[in-house]
């Protein structure tokens, strides 16, 4: 069994002896490197290119949002009390009667 696999690669090794290295066209390297070269620099414009319009976006969505938290505040309405019976009401409530039961700020001694 060793034997027969030291005799299957030595065919494999045989059959590479026989083979012929692959030419290559002049300048192949050369062009290579420099079609690399290029699209590296692509990507890289690419990318400086569209940053400020990501940054033109997100501006424009923080002022969308500033202009409509504007305007909902100015749609709130305000509480007024005019019923007196409503007003002395939240006034016993909160305990907001009994201003002046804390002290004397009478000035008569």
């Amino acid at each position: 069994m060793n034997n027969e696999s030291n005799k299957k690669m030595e065919q494999i090794l045989e059959s590479l002896d026989s083979s012929q290295r692959i030419s290559v066209p002049d300048f192949f390297y050369t062009r290579l490197k420099a079609r690399m070269q290029r699209e590296q620099e692509k990507g890289k414009t690419s990318l400086i290119r569209l940053r400020p319009a990501y940054a033109l976006i997100a501006l424009a969505i923080v002022i969308i949002i500033n202009i409509s938290v504007i305007l909902e505040g100015e749609k709130t309405t305000e509480i007024t009390i005019t019923d007196n019976e409503t007003a002395q009401s939240i006034a016993a409530e909160y305990s907001l009667n009994d201003n002046g039961s804390l002290y004397d700020l009478t000035l008569d001694q």
